[in-house]
């Protein structure tokens, strides 16, 4: 698995690296140890279009958290309206996403559904007894923070 150069000059000197839709289908295990093993962050791209990101779980989590933590809720958490914007992730193996790729895309693109990503017994040689997913497919927008996130954060950053 390569980097792609895009348009943008964008590539694994980002902190990212960009695939195709169709390279991370047929290479899904490949990039999920590299996931794991490495952290890398994968932006998802079709027809030279960003369209999705799979990360680390942990770096979802902390992503994730930071977005709540500056995004707060006009609601209580006694209120029902405060829990209108959360969903579950649903926990998918990779042979799943494989078989079912353009159903899973389609729900992360269009509907803004999470896929968390469970490894297989035997991940690349090594046996592997975990329940939880170790990477997450999100669509694009929750991947990039927005900007009035990032002016939030500077002065903790700096």
């Amino acid at each position: 698995m390569k980097p792609v150069t895009t348009k943008n000059n964008n590539s694994e000197d980002e902190g990212f690296i960009r695939l195709s839709t169709d390279e991370i289908r047929e290479n899904l295990l490949d990039a999920l140890i590299r996931i794991i093993t490495q952290g890398t962050r994968i932006v998802l791209q079709q027809a030279g279009e960003d369209v999705a990101a799979i990360i680390p779980a942990r770096e979802f989590t902390r992503l994730d958290t930071l977005i709540h933590e500056i995004k707060s809720s006009p609601y209580l958490p006694e209120d029902d309206e405060y829990y209108e914007d959360e969903r579950g992730i649903h926990c998918v193996y990779p042979d799943e996403v494989k078989s079912d790729f353009a159903d899973i895309l389609a729900a992360v693109m269009v509907d803004g559904e999470l896929f968390g990503l469970l490894p297989t017994p035997n991940l690349g040689g090594k046996d592997v007894d975990i329940f939880m997913p170790v990477a997450v497919l999100m669509p694009i927008e929750k991947f990039w923070l927005p900007e009035y996130i990032i002016n939030e954060c500077k002065g903790r950053w700096n």
